[in-house]
């Protein structure tokens, strides 16, 4: 996986230039003094985790943005025949005993397997 990691403070710095807010403001809008963001944001002190999800909201991203965490859909790694969508589409139709009986059933047989 290539690493495209930019720091939470570049991030922070990168969202107040593009929406034109001033440290200062940022920093009295999530309830932390201007010299503490300004560390963070310096990278001199790790942001905690309620200062990551106050940044988050206030700038309307996700905190997996803020962090530059990739999005990853695991199931989109590989494609599914016309047979496991149907299955799959029949194990949703049945109740929770007759899920319950399919995934001891796989479980068993997967043993076989290994």
């Amino acid at each position: 996986m290539k690493n495209n990691h930019i720091s939470i403070g570049d991030q922070i710095v990168e969202l107040r230039q593009t929406h034109k807010i001033q440290q200062g403001e940022l920093a009295k809008a999530i309830n932390i003094h201007q010299s503490v963001l300004n560390r963070i944001e310096k990278g001199l002190r790790p942001a905690r985790d309620e200062e990551i999800r106050d940044i988050a909201i206030y700038f309307d991203i996700s905190a997996d943005t803020l962090l530059s965490i990739p999005h990853q859909n695991s199931i989109a790694t590989f494609e599914l025949s016309n047979d496991e969508i149907s299955m799959l589409q029949k194990f949703r139709e049945l109740d929770d005993r007759g899920r319950e009986a399919v995934v001891s059933t796989i479980t068993r047989e997967y043993r076989y397997v290994k």
